[in-house]
């Protein structure tokens, strides 16, 4: 038998299916955060080099934004609460892929964003002034406040993200935006991250830039 039931209590089995989906949509969600925010990372650097153009982010910065992000941003959706109705849900196919075609298109889409995102800010920065260390600086902290909103904007497959429970519905996440925010502000103005990743102080014109592309990939 596939399932063994432990007492005669039927809605012992209705909890065991609600928490399976509870499960397999956060599994979702997850995904749907690692992959294109990967995909973008992999995404700037491949275009770089096939299109003959500096580097954005360095080997070791891009490092440090996979990581920082790995141990923050995607273990929060994993507490995820159930979404709306998810027991009113119509069961999904059994030979469903977990990557739908709606989903693989979504990657794809949100990967454009954060690659155009990334190199707008980078040559925005050149294009002023601003010495290649200072645009790398720049275009580190663009792809983190990416991924940052990002986080909010795949929290529901059911209801649109522009209510304010899309921010404040999981403790989880609002506790690792903060820390990643405290990791950026050290990579950015810590002197010994300074040394060790190549990177800058940014003024407020930087980071009003780099806010503005954050909101946008989430609006858009």
């Amino acid at each position: 038998s596939d399932l063994v039931l432990t007492d005669d209590n039927f809605a012992t089995i209705a909890r065991a299916v609600r928490e399976g989906r509870v499960v397999y949509d956060n599994i979702k969600k997850s995904l749907m955060h690692m992959l294109p925010t990967n995909g973008g990372e992999a995404g700037v650097i491949l275009l770089a080099i096939f299109a003959g153009l500096p580097l954005p982010v360095t080997a070791g910065q891009i490092l440090w934004v996979n990581t920082v992000t790995s141990v923050t941003l995607a273990l929060s959706l994993a507490f995820e609460p159930a979404e709306p109705g998810v027991m009113r849900h119509a069961p999904r196919p059994t030979g469903e892929s977990i990557i739908t075609r709606a989903l693989g298109t979504r990657i794809l889409y949100v990967i454009a964003l954060m690659v155009a995102a990334t190199f707008w800010v980078f040559h925005w920065e050149l294009a002023r002034g601003a010495a290649l260390e200072t645009a790398r600086t720049a275009a580190v902290n663009t792809i983190a406040v990416c991924e940052l909103f990002y986080l909010f904007n795949v929290r529901h497959f059911t209801r649109h993200a522009f209510r304010l429970e899309t921010f404040t519905g999981n403790r989880a996440a609002l506790l690792v935006a903060a820390i990643l925010v405290l990791l950026q502000l050290l990579f950015t103005y810590a002197p010994f991250m300074q040394q060790l990743f190549r990177s800058t102080p940014l003024p407020p014109s930087s980071w009003a830039m780099i806010l503005a592309m954050g909101a946008g990939l989430f609006l858009l």
